[in-house]
């Protein structure tokens, strides 16, 4: 019976440290981005998010969690979700008849854009210095909004686009003080995506850390009816645990 016990307790050990490399991490950020760029619907001209649309700054939300874990040959696991909800009152439509541009004035916008990101990575260095290699699957799902002056026109956008993913985070040693950059990014006919972030913080003995930085977006979409050149750029500010 002893023997039988030795041998169970033998057995666990290699998934007693699997379970000891499983790390878990959640965290929530509060992003102020100022928009620019522009939109060139179907039936209508250019027209610049701030200048004619007037499409102000806001206050968006950030989620993410992260798993990870010893398999060498599964990839890591950090999951995000992103909104944006833009909006602008009293703007200036462009209007192209022909040869003739018009502005058609008292105009109301929104742009929506909803994006979850399903990253896999894996972790190419992991000391003083991390590295974090591998592709996100991004879900863009939106849509751009114009009324007033007996005009309305609501064009969705949704698509799903694979980036090349890189996060970079560099640990002063024995201080729990680290700065980072974290990008997605591709580019392939006509569309394209980068997302940016460049974040310092502190992380406690515990797992519980803070951060500031500044996020950037630039979307290049194109379809038959709208096209849509669009950038966010803003501070945020973030908590997390890693446990």
């Amino acid at each position: 019976m002893k023997k039988l016990l030795i041998a169970v307790a033998f057995s666990l050990l290699p998934f007693a440290a699997v379970a000891d490399f499983i790390g878990f991490a959640v965290g929530a950020a509060y992003w102020n981005p100022k928009p620019g760029g522009d939109v060139s619907y179907r039936d209508f001209g250019k027209n610049d998010f701030r200048n004619d649309l007037n499409l102000d700054d806001s206050g968006e939300n950030i989620l993410w969690a992260a798993i990870e874990h010893p398999l060498p040959v599964l990839p890591n696991v950090k999951l995000v979700k992103t909104s944006l909800d833009l909006e602008g009152d009293n703007g200036t439509l462009r209007a192209d008849f022909g040869e003739v541009s018009a502005g058609v004035p008292g105009i109301d916008s929104q742009l929506t854009l909803d994006q979850i990101d399903v990253i896999l990575y894996y972790e190419i260095l992991d000391n003083w210095i991390n590295l974090d290699l591998g592709v996100d699957i991004r879900v863009f799902d939106g849509s751009t909004r114009i009324s007033g002056y007996d005009l309305s026109t609501r064009e969705e956008v949704s698509t799903t686009v694979p980036l090349l993913y890189g996060n970079a985070r560099f640990d002063l040693p024995f201080t729990g003080f680290f700065a980072g950059m974290e990008a997605s990014l591709i580019s392939a006919d006509n569309n394209s995506v980068t997302d940016v972030t460049a974040s310092a913080g502190y992380e406690s003995d515990i797992g519980l850390g803070a951060m500031i930085g500044v996020r950037r977006q630039s979307i290049t979409v194109e379809d038959a009816d709208v096209t849509l050149d669009f950038s966010v750029s803003g501070p945020f500010a973030a908590v997390y645990f890693d446990f």
